[in-house]
């Protein structure tokens, strides 16, 4: 982790969080970080929590949260716990809902394979 205050070049911050350098100036551009300070040559100078903002953000994608929710619960945890607690229980409540949807129809489309499968695959002691 980073000491408070130190200002990174996009490199490092690509570097300590495995974002690529592109990926962060998406995200800059489409407001899940902050525009950056930057230097009288250009350079984009950001502070070392956005490392772990990155971090947090490649979690959420892990666990299938979109850019556009996670925009959401990011903004609206810059308001106050409280508000984004009920947010994000609503938020991962609705994709726990899904998730269970489309397990669903994946286990359909399961069976639906096997008795296929099990229509073309020879039976031991079943002459064709």
């Amino acid at each position: 982790m980073e000491p408070k205050g130190q200002a990174l070049q996009i490199g490092q911050v690509s570097k300590k969080s495995g974002a690529s350098i592109h990926t962060i100036r998406y995200y800059e551009q489409i407001g899940l970080l902050k525009k950056p300070a930057r230097t009288a040559g250009g350079f984009r100078l950001y502070p070392a929590e956005t490392v772990e903002r990155l971090r947090f953000i490649q979690k959420a994608q892990a666990m299938g949260l979109t850019l556009k929710e996670i925009h959401t619960i990011t903004f609206c945890g810059e308001k106050g716990l409280g508000p984004c607690c009920d947010l994000t229980k609503d938020l991962f409540s609705r994709k726990v809902r899904e998730l269970e949807s489309k397990i669903g129809e994946l286990e359909g489309m399961k069976s639906r394979l096997k008795e296929t499968l099990g229509g073309w695959v020879k039976k031991p002691g079943r002459k064709k």
